[in-house]
């Protein structure tokens, strides 16, 4: 027969490792690479804000007003003015898998706008 300690220890050392294994694996979870098919500015012109495609419009999240990032799908003002704040903090989108490190933008949301965004002129 185990002594009570042993076994107390035992229970401890296994929550521990739990909690350990669980933090480590949770902490990378916001630097998911997101793969996506990204749709070339058709214009060739970097400061265009919105290309037609197919009958898709699609806004150049380097240079949509809020009016334009709203019309988004899963968008609406506030997450719009969050784009437009990051970008003047960060700088440029360099790739459209970026918008996940906006507040409230996960890749759910991202999926839902990949067919409609572009970074302008970069394929």
């Amino acid at each position: 027969m185990k002594k009570p300690g042993v076994v107390a220890l035992s229970l401890l050392c296994c929550l521990f490792l739990g909690l350990v294994t669980g933090f480590f694996l949770g902490r990378n979870i916001n630097k998911f690479h997101v793969e996506i098919s990204r749709i070339p500015d058709i214009t060739g012109s970097e400061s265009a804000s919105e290309t037609e495609t197919e009958g898709i419009q699609i806004i150049n999240i380097n240079t949509a007003t809020l009016e334009q990032l709203d019309t988004l799908p899963g968008i609406g003002p506030v997450l719009a003015q969050r784009i437009i704040d990051y970008r003047e903090e960060h700088g440029d989108f360099t790739d459209v898998s970026q918008l996940t490190l906006v507040s409230g933008i996960g890749v759910d949301r991202l999926g839902k706008m990949l067919d409609y965004i572009t970074v302008g002129g970069k394929p």
